[in-house]
């Protein structure tokens, strides 16, 4: 049998292919896991109350070695409920990245305003619309939780 193979192997062309094949294989087994994801819903209350058209956003907090590029995102409803979904890296889904994250919230209304017109009243301090200068931090867990923020005006 082996007398058989052995013009097969030979074959500078059979060669090439042979180690094609194992670079593409060990490449497709090395491949990096992707992140755990974890389901996260919760309210907002502003003041005690339940506030809707808020959009909660939480970022990757790389000074707690959350490096991924993941954001997630929800908008509170009437009674100030949200449910995260992430995009990132090509994925997209329900859910955020397990780690640690800022957590911005924003008023939405404020955004469509038309020319002209007064603003409404601001139902959330804008420190928590930046990053930079939300106090908000917290970390997702694995498996499904409920993320609870009581802020300020």
């Amino acid at each position: 049998m082996l007398d058989m193979l052995s013009p097969m192997i030979l074959n500078p062309s059979f060669a090439r292919c042979l180690c094609l094949v194992g670079a593409v294989t060990f490449c497709i087994g090395c491949g990096k896991a992707p992140p755990e994801i974890a389901p996260v819903s919760g309210a907002v209350r502003v003041g005690g109350k339940p506030q809707p058209r808020l959009l909660v956003r939480f970022m990757p907090d790389p000074n707690k070695g959350n490096n991924l590029p993941i954001n997630s995102s929800g908008k509170t409803d009437k009674e100030g409920k949200y449910e995260l979904h992430y995009a990132g890296q090509n994925m997209e889904g329900n859910g955020a990245p397990v780690g640690w994250h800022r957590v911005m919230i924003e008023d939405t209304a404020l955004g469509q305003v038309p020319q002209g017109q007064a603003p409404p009243p601001e139902v959330i301090s804008p420190v928590y619309n930046s990053p930079a200068t939300t106090p908000l931090s917290q970390e997702v867990k694995s498996g499904p939780q409920t993320i609870d923020f009581d802020v300020t005006k």
